[in-house]
């Protein structure tokens, strides 16, 4: 993902979303949105309070919430009337990062053919390196390399699963 670095456009971002969203203006909020690093928001925020230019306010919580005065929903420069309910708009869109799509099944046969393999697949490099090692060790003794090499089929099986995103894993496949 692409982060934003420049204090000018990370604050073009936070005008956008005071000015499309209802979203409670933070450093986290403007991080997710601009994207920008954490330290990065933080800074234009507190440059922002800085200039009186925005309000800061400590909840209950500890957390800091800055507020724009004269806040009011506009509608996107480029997209027609902002619709209540409706999507974010494209501008206000955060970078998606792309998901992982390891399945298990070629996992577990990409370590069936070579111990390691699948952990490669799902992208656990050490894993890989330490079952091609384990099980190439296994089979100077004959059984244990046998053992250990489906042992090693059932964890990329379970690293792959894991790498799938959240949602996707407790939601099931996705459907056509």
């Amino acid at each position: 993902m692409q982060r934003i670095k420049d204090h000018d456009a990370i604050e073009a971002r936070l005008l956008a979303l005071a000015h499309q969203t209802d979203a409670k203006l933070t450093a986290p909020t403007l991080a997710y949105y601009a994207p920008c690093s954490l330290e990065d928001a933080q800074a234009v925020l507190d440059v922002l309070a800085a200039r009186e230019a925005v309000t800061m306010e400590i909840q209950d919580d500890g957390s800091i919430v800055y507020e724009l005065p004269g806040r009011q929903k506009l509608p996107p420069h480029a997209g027609g009337p902002f619709v209540p309910g409706a999507p974010p708009p494209a501008m206000l869109a955060p970078i998606a990062r792309g998901e992982p799509h390891a399945s298990p099944l070629i996992a577990a046969l990409l370590s069936l053919w070579i111990p390691g393999a699948g952990h490669l697949y799902a992208g656990r490099v050490l894993s890989a390196i330490l079952w091609f090692l384990v099980v190439g060790a296994g089979y100077v003794l004959i059984l244990p390399g046998l053992v250990l090499h489906l042992f090693s089929v059932a964890s990329a099986a379970n690293a792959a699963r894991l790498a799938e995103p959240p949602m996707r894993r407790m939601l099931g496949p996705a459907p056509g």
